[in-house]
C-alpha cells in the first residue's frame, strides 16, 4: 500500500475522535479528497498559541514537509506529547499509535523520495553510510538545541528490564513502567531503533549539537579526578541522520529497499567472575564457563511483534522476577567463595578494579546463599557477622542472574550494499530499572550545573554524576563479533537533525513529559562500577563502555548505589537514612517516610525505614542492619516498587536536594568554612561529609498547610511558608548496638524542620522554635 493510503487510514480514524476540528484551527483539512495536496500546500495561519502547538517550528509552513519532521504540522501534532485536547479544551478521545507515528514519519521522508546521488551532494562529500539510531519526538526544552520541537538521535538506546509486558501510552507518546493495581511490579520499558542514511561530520553545536556540547570541559573543572582529559567536541567526529531508511519503493527515488533490523545481545557477567578470581579457587574454568549461563545471548531482548508499535521496537524479554536463581546442566550453580579471599564491601563479594578503574568483571557478586554438601541452603543473611563469612569465604554459594546485557543493533540493506558498504551499528543497552523515570539525568544536571550556587555545587555529590550521553567512549569492544570500532568514541552522543542554517527561537515554557526516555541522556554515566553501564579496558589499552562490570545480578550493585545516597541521582533512590548513619554517606536526596516504608507499606526496596523504640527507658532509632538486607531476596519475592519513586518528577527532586542542602546549613554545617583559599576540593569535601554524616534523616515528609505542629512553628516564630512545605526530624547518632540483624542507634539530639523554597522553621529539642532564611 502507498504511503499516501496509510495516512489517509490513520487520518481518517483520528479525524472523528476531534483531531480533524483541531487540525482545522491551521488551516489543514485532515479529511479532504486530495489529502497529498492538502497536506503539502502553505499553511498561512498556523496557530502556535494552541495549547501544544507552542513549540512547533516557526520555519514549518506545511502539514508534511519533505525530509523534516520537525516543520512538519501533521507530524508535529501526532508525535508531540503536548497536543492532547481539542479545540473545545477537553482531552483528545484518541491518539495515534506509535505505528501510525512511524508511518507519518516515513511519508515525511518519502513524499519527495531523494536519489542517492542528491543525499551524496548534500554531504558535502563527508563519510556517509547506513547507521542505527534510536530516536525521539521532544518538547523544545528537551532537545539538542532547544530551539523548538524536534527529533533526537543517538547510537546509544536504553531499554529496561521488567516482570510484566510494556505498556504504550497513547497521550504522553511513549512507554510507561507503572502497572496499575500490581506496585510491586514493572514493565518491560523497550528502546524505539530506526535505520538512517547518515553523515559523518565534527561536532557544531549549532548545527546539530552534540547535546550538553562540551560538558565534559565543565565537568573537567568541577572534578578533574573524574573527568580527566575532557576533549573538545568540535574536533570529534559524530554520526547525524540525513535521511531515514524503511521499506519500499519510496524511500530513495529508483530503489526498492528492504531495510532489516538484527539485534544482539550478551550477558557474561558470572562468566567474567570466574575468569577474574577463578585462579583462586572458585570451581569453574573453561570450557564450562563459556556456556550458559555463565555467559548467555537468549531471553534478554527481542523485537517486538505488536502491529500498534510498528517496527523498530527492541522489548526487554519479560520474566517473573528482575533476578533468578543460576541452574547449569538441570542442577543449581553454585561457586566456591575463595578462602581467606578477604575483598568486600559490605556482606557483598568484591571485585577490585584494574588499572584506571577498569572492571574486567562483576564489582560487587551475591555471595550470601550457602549450599551445604547435601544440597540444604543456608541463608547467611541471618547471620550477625555475615560480612565475615563472606570475606572468610571457602564456601559454597548460589548464584543468581539477572537478565541484563549490551550489545549491538545493526540494519542491513541489500539493495544499498554496494554504494553504501558502511553499516555503523547502534550500542544497545539492557539495563535496570529506573525507579525515577520522570526525572530525568539530562534535566537534573543541567540545572545542578547551571543554577545551583557553587559553594553548594561541589558538596553535593562525593563523584560528580553525569548522563551517559556526556561519555566519549566507544562501545563494548570486548563483545565477540561486534562490528565496534575503537575510535567510536561518540555512540553515546544525542544529536539533531543537520541544520543548514539557523532557526527562529521558539518558547521553551512547556509542559514536560512524563514518560520513559530510551535515549542515554536519560540514562546514568560511568563510574564505580555506575547503574546503566560500565567500563573496561581492553588489551591495547583502550577504555570502552561494557555492561558486565555491573553487579551480579543487578540488586547487588542497587543496594550500595542506594545506601551511599544518590550515588547516581535521578535513577537511583537515595537510601542512607533507611540504614544505620555512615560517617562516610549522609543524606542527599531524601526519600519519603512513605517511600521507605515508614509510613504505609510501599518502601521502594522492600526494606521497611527506622522507628524509634524505646531499650532500657531511653529511646533509640532501631534499623535494619545493611549488612544484613538482601536486595536479591528481595527481588526474588518482587518487593520493590516505584509506585511512590515513580511519582516524584524533576521539579520535586531537585526541591530535595536544595531543600536537604539548607537544612545542613541550618544545622551549622556551611560550605563556606570548609572551602577555603589554599583547601584542597578534596580535602574540603571530606570535611565538610563528615559533619553532614554527623546528622541523620530520622523522618522526611511533605505537610499540609493546616499541620498543627506547622501553625505553632509559623505561630511562634511570626513567619509564614509558602509554596511546599516539608519536615525534616534530624538526629545526632550515638553509639550503636547490633543485635539480631538488627541497630539500635542512641539519640543525643533531636532537630525539627519545616523547609519551603526559602525560609526554614527549626526547634532543637525541647526549646524554642527559630526562622531563618536559607
Amino acid at each position: 500500500m502507498a504511503l499516501i493510503e496509510e495516512v489517509k487510514k490513520i487520518c481518517s480514524r483520528l479525524a472523528v475522535h476531534g483531531w480533524r476540528d483541531l487540525l482545522l484551527q491551521h488551516g489543514l483539512d485532515i479529511t479532504a479528497s486530495d489529502l497529498k495536496t492538502e497536506l503539502t500546500k502553505v499553511l498561512p495561519h498556523i496557530k502556535r498559541e494552541i495549547k501544544g502547538f507552542e513549540d512547533f517550528a516557526l520555519e514549518g509552513k506545511r502539514a508534511i514537509e519533505p525530509r523534516n519532521p520537525a516543520r512538519s504540522l501533521l507530524f508535529h501534532a501526532l508525535a508531540s506529547p503536548n497536543v492532547v485536547s481539542g479545540v473545545d479544551g477537553r482531552e483528545l478521545r484518541a491518539f495515534p499509535t506509535l505505528a501510525e507515528i512511524d508511518t507519518v514519519e516515513n511519508y515525511v521522508y518519502g513524499i519527495q523520495p531523494p536519489s542517492l546521488l542528491e543525499l551524496r551532494a548534500r554531504a558535502n562529500r563527508a563519510n556517509l553510510a547506513i547507521a542505527v539510531f534510536a530516536s525521539e519526538y521532544r518538547p523544545a526544552p528537551e532537545t539538542v538545541l532547544q530551539k523548538h520541537a524536534e527529533m533526537c538521535y543517538s547510537r546509544t538506546g536504553v531499554a529496561r528490564v521488567g516482570t510484566v509486558e510494556p505498556l504504550y501510552n497513547g497521550r504522553s507518546r511513549g512507554f510507561l513502567p507503572f502497572v496499575e493495581k500490581n506496585p510491586h511490579a514493572f514493565r518491560v520499558l523497550p528502546a524505539r531503533y530506526s535505520a538512517y542514511l547518515a553523515v559523518q561530520v565534527k561536532g557544531n553545536k549549532d548545527r546539530f549539537g552534540p547535546m550538553r556540547y562540551n560538558v565534559r570541559q565543565e565537568l573537567n573543572r568541577l572534578d578533574p579526578y573524574t573527568y580527566p582529559n575532557p576533549g573538545d567536541d568540535k574536533l570529534r567526529d559524530f554520526w547525524v541522520p540525513l535521511h531515514k531508511l524503511f521499506n519500499g519503493n519510496e524511500c530513495l527515488r529508483g530503489l526498492n529497499l528492504q531495510v532489516i533490523l538484527k539485534a544482539h545481545h550478551i550477558n557474561e557477567k558470572l562468566r567474567r567472575i570466574h575468569l577474574e578470581i577463578g585462579p583462586q579457587g572458585t570451581g569453574w574454568q573453561e570450557p564450562d564457563i563459556s556456556n550458559p549461563p555463565f555467559i548467555f545471548t537468549e531471553g534478554i531482548a527481542e523485537w517486538s511483534n505488536n502491529p500498534d508499535y510498528g517496527t523498530g521496537i527492541l522489548l526487554p524479554v519479560v520474566h517473573p522476577h528482575l533476578v533468578e536463581p543460576a541452574e547449569y546442566k538441570g542442577k543449581p550453580l553454585t561457586f566456591k567463595v575463595p578462602k581467606d579471599y578477604n575483598q568486600t564491601l559490605s556482606s557483598s563479594l568484591y571485585i577490585p578494579a584494574s588499572d584506571r578503574d577498569a572492571r574486567h568483571a562483576p564489582e560487587y557478586v551475591h555471595a550470601r546463599l550457602q549450599i551445604l554438601p547435601n544440597g540444604q541452603q543456608v541463608d547467611l543473611n541471618e547471620q550477625e557477622n555475615v560480612a565475615e563469612i563472606v570475606a572468610k569465604g571457602d564456601y559454597d554459594a548460589l548464584h543468581y542472574i539477572d537478565f541484563t546485557g549490551d550489545g549491538w543493533i545493526e540494519a542491513i540493506c541489500p539493495e544499498l550494499a554496494v554504494v553504501l558498504p558502511r553499516r555503523v551499528p547502534a550500542y544497545s543497552l539492557v539495563t535496570a530499572p529506573d525507579f525515577f523515570p520522570n526525572a530525568d539525568q539530562r534535566e537534573l544536571m543541567d540545572w545542578w550545573q547551571q543554577s545551583v550556587p557553587r559553594a553548594l555545587k561541589k558538596s553535593t555529590w562525593r563523584i560528580t554524576p553525569n548522563t551517559l550521553s556526556d561519555e566519549r567512549l566507544p562501545p563494548n569492544l570486548e563483545i565477540k563479533n561486534a562490528p565496534f570500532r575503537k575510535e567510536d568514541t561518540t555512540v553515546t552522543a544525542v544529536v539533531s537533525f543537520l541544520l543548514d542554517k539557523p532557526v527562529h527561537q521558539m518558547p521553551l515554557e512547556v509542559p514536560e513529559t512524563n514518560r520513559n526516555s530510551y535515549l542515554p541522556d536519560a540514562a546514568a554515566g560511568v563510574f564505580a562500577p555506575g547503574w546503566d553501564v560500565s567500563f573496561d579496558i581492553n588489551g591495547d589499552g583502550t577504555k570502552h563502555l561494557a555492561a558486565y562490570g555491573l553487579g551480579s545480578p543487578f540488586p547487588e550493585d542497587s543496594k550500595l548505589c542506594a545506601a551511599l545516597s544518590t550515588f547516581w541521582p535521578a535513577v537511583a533512590p537515595d537510601s542512607a537514612r533507611t540504614f544505620e548513619p555512615n560517617e562516610n554517606w549522609p543524606t542527599i536526596s531524601p526519600l519519603t517516610d512513605e517511600e521507605i516504608g515508614q509510613v504505609g507499606n510501599l518502601p521502594w526496596d522492600g526494606v521497611a525505614g527506622p522507628r524509634i523504640v524505646k531499650r532500657a527507658n531511653q529511646d533509640f532509632v532501631e534499623y535494619a542492619a545493611f549488612d544484613n538486607v538482601d536486595y536479591v531476596k528481595n527481588a526474588l519475592q518482587n518487593q520493590f516498587s516505584l509506585a511512590l519513586t515513580g511519582k516524584v518528577d524533576i521539579r520535586k527532586y531537585k526541591f530535595r536536594v536544595l531543600a536537604m542542602a539548607r537544612v545542613y546549613r541550618a544545622l551549622g554545617v556551611k560550605e563556606e568554612d570548609f572551602y577555603k583559599t589554599g583547601v584542597a576540593d578534596t580535602q574540603a569535601f571530606g570535611q565538610i561529609t563528615t559533619e553532614k554524616a554527623k546528622w541523620s534523616v530520622l523522618s522526611f515528609r511533605k505537610i499540609s498547610a493546616d499541620d498543627a505542629e506547622l501553625k505553632e512553628a509559623q505561630s511562634s516564630t511570626n513567619m509564614k511558608l509558602h509554596g511546599d512545605v516539608y519536615r525534616f526530624q534530624v538526629y545526632r547518632p550515638g553509639n550503636k548496638n547490633y543485635v539480631a540483624q538488627r541497630v539500635f542507634v542512641e539519640i543525643k539530639e533531636m532537630v525539627i524542620l519545616f523547609v519551603d523554597p526559602i525560609q526554614i522553621l527549626s526547634k532543637k529539642g525541647n526549646g524554642k522554635w527559630e526562622g531563618k532564611n536559607i
